[in-house]
């Protein structure tokens, strides 16, 4: 989900943020981040563009295009498109239709809210390029081993843990085929919002879930043993929306072809 950013954040310089802290669930910023909550939060918000993006719909055609340039530079013209992806926090689909079917064969998603899911498989009835729907918390999903290409994780991170995070991206990591890639996009919180935590956690408590900053998130790809390839920042959004950026990973032990 799109997030705007307060003006006290706007052309401030950072200030040193503190060293990695792996948060867990009895940390401050995380006491209200629970599955319960994810779930209850967004199964009353319409299974529709405008409410999945949070009244900012006019920003989904310009995050497919930069999410496929994006893609296109990282995976690279003469391997697309790759053999299967998923698309993680799938919402109603929007992310599998107008990026990841461009982009692989075969597209699984993942999504927690059952309502999301039936839109998602209404939305994709047609596409022929479409795998397996998946209902379930990334808490508790496992992608199966060795069966991806390319992971797609976006707008949903805020509502893992440090730690939930951090064993997500593993299990994500071994879901990867050989020479496969994880990205992430999500929002950045500045380190110097109204409200911060720790200078690296700001909350949402309407939808319970927690943006980070991008020092922040850089160190949880590293503690999931991870390579960060690629970082671009997102452009063409409004300008009272939170910088987005874009992270391209492979596993460490992985040599990048």
């Amino acid at each position: 989900m799109t997030r705007t950013r307060s003006a006290s954040s706007r052309g401030e310089a950072e200030p040193v943020e503190p060293a990695l802290v792996l948060a867990d669930g009895s940390h401050e910023a995380f006491r209200t981040v629970t599955t319960e909550n994810a779930s209850a939060y967004w199964g009353a918000v319409d299974a529709t563009m405008d409410g999945v993006l949070g009244g900012y719909a006019v920003v989904s055609s310009p995050d497919a295009d930069s999410s496929l340039a994006f893609a296109g530079a990282v995976l690279g013209a003469g391997v697309l498109p790759v053999g299967r992806a998923l698309d993680c926090g799938a919402g109603i689909g929007r992310v599998t239709r107008d990026v990841l079917t461009k982009l692989a064969l075969k597209v699984d998603l993942v999504e927690l809210v059952p309502k999301y899911v039936e839109q998602a498989r209404i939305e994709l009835a047609a596409e022929p390029r479409m795998g397996e729907f998946f209902t379930s918390s990334l808490q508790e999903f496992t992608p199966t081993a060795a069966q991806y290409d390319l992971v797609w994780i976006q707008w949903v991170i805020g509502h893992l843990t440090d730690t939930e995070f951090v064993a997500f991206l593993r299990r994500c990591a071994a879901g990867l085929r050989p020479g496969g890639w994880i990205v992430v996009k999500d929002n950045n919180a500045s380190p110097t919002e109204h409200g911060i935590i720790d200078g690296a956690y700001l909350v949402d408590s309407q939808d319970h879930s927690v943006m980070r900053t991008n020092k922040l998130v850089k160190q949880l790809f590293d503690a999931a043993d991870l390579e960060l390839r690629k970082e671009v920042r997102q452009t063409r959004f409004p300008s009272e929306l939170c910088a987005v950026r874009m992270y391209a990973l492979q596993p460490r032990a992985q040599q990048q072809p």
